[in-house]
């Protein structure tokens, strides 16, 4: 016979699952229980009955057609309440506690002031101290560690370049605004010839912000890329930490990550107030308005607002560069352009962005 296991402060009391057995009748042994024990206020509203968390809340219930027996020897219940007696006991001890501990800055006393200024002085040393470790250990957003490719010429620069993007006042807030941390920026090898090759990797995001890599020389090793076109590349690979797939929402992350590296850049004199929670977050609004329109929300037969329908409207005409990232990238073809020892198990949720290479040797420093 299957039994009905409760368990209430503690203790446990066992029941054989009958026809006859309501949550009534388990209530009133559990007030016999807690009577023993000198709480001889409960009443059985006071007690609930929690079975895989809900609450059982019908007394007269069968507890046969609830629990619905398939040959489990046991069904466990928890039980809990307190009497009207102990809530108010309760609320008069917190109560009393509150008076006599009134708030310090509730002392108006000179005394209560300088204790009062004294903690403030406190605190701000603690956020000072906890400011000071976490500027000597991982900070909580940006890049950990830059890395160039050893044996090609101008090293330096290359180091220069990554150095620049990394601590970009706008990627940092950008990245600040969405907590994002990536373990490094990376140069990657640039096999291939641009346009040319079939696979001509310009960057991958391996594992979702594990490592972002750009690639930054020209196709004859001699020179750099321009500057924009790399960091329109990153902007790509930063929409990689939360979009797998080169859809709609990709494209919207993509392009206001790229409006907030340019609105949040205190260089250009626009400061980190769009981080704070400016209008950064409308990435575009695309479509055609009529001056002097009115400012209610428009809305299409479809019930989409006409905002909706301009949004869906930019998304839908990329431009060009836009263009040639989406039908170059190389999620999902990592093996076609990275060595072997490269590839790991998780290497499926890389995200590259192709412009058309082969990529070998990709050596770290």
């Amino acid at each position: 016979m299957s039994k009905v296991v409760v368990s209430f402060r503690g203790q446990k009391a066992e029941f054989d699952l009958v026809e006859g057995l309501t949550g009534g009748t388990i209530k009133q042994s559990l007030i016999a229980i807690a009577s023993d024990n000198n709480d001889s206020e409960l009443q059985p509203a006071d007690i609930k009955l929690l079975f895989k968390g809900k609450n059982l809340e019908h007394d007269n219930q069968d507890m046969v057609q609830l629990l619905k027996p398939a040959g489990k020897k046991s069904y466990k219940i928890m039980a809990m309440g307190r009497s009207s007696n102990e809530v108010h006991a309760i609320q008069e001890e917190h109560e009393d506690a509150k008076q006599r501990a009134p708030r310090i800055r509730d002392d108006l006393t000179p005394g209560g002031q300088r204790e009062a200024e004294r903690r403030k002085q406190l605190g701000r040393q603690m956020i000072m101290a906890a400011a000071s470790r976490k500027a000597t250990t991982s900070t909580a957003y940006g890049f950990g560690r830059i890395e160039t490719l050893p044996n090609l010429p101008h090293r330096d620069q290359a180091h220069k370049i990554l150095s620049e993007l990394a601590n970009d006042p706008g990627v940092l807030a950008c990245m600040k605004k969405h907590n994002w941390h990536v373990g490094s920026l990376a140069e990657l090898y640039p096999k291939g010839n641009v346009g040319q090759s079939a696979v001509c990797v310009m960057g991958l995001n391996k594992n979702k912000g594990q490592q972002i890599l750009l690639r930054i020389r020209t196709d004859d090793l001699t020179g750099f890329r321009k500057i924009l076109s790399i960091r329109k590349v990153l902007y790509h690979e930063l929409a990689h930490n939360v979009h797998s797939e080169h859809d709609g929402k990709f494209f919207q992350l993509m392009r206001q990550i790229e409006k907030e590296c340019t609105e949040m850049d205190w260089t250009q004199g626009e400061g980190l107030s769009a981080a704070e929670g400016g209008d950064a977050d409308n990435a575009f609004t695309g479509g055609t308005y009529r001056l002097g329109g009115g400012g209610g929300v428009e809305t299409t037969k479809n019930g989409i607002s006409a905002r909706e329908m301009r949004a869906q409207a930019a998304l839908s005409r990329m431009t060009a560069e836009e263009q040639e990232i989406q039908q170059n990238c190389g999620c999902g073809r990592e093996a076609s352009f990275l060595p072997s020892s490269l590839l790991e198990p998780s290497s499926t949720s890389d995200h590259s962005t192709d412009g058309n290479s082969d990529v070998k040797d990709m050596e770290m420093s």
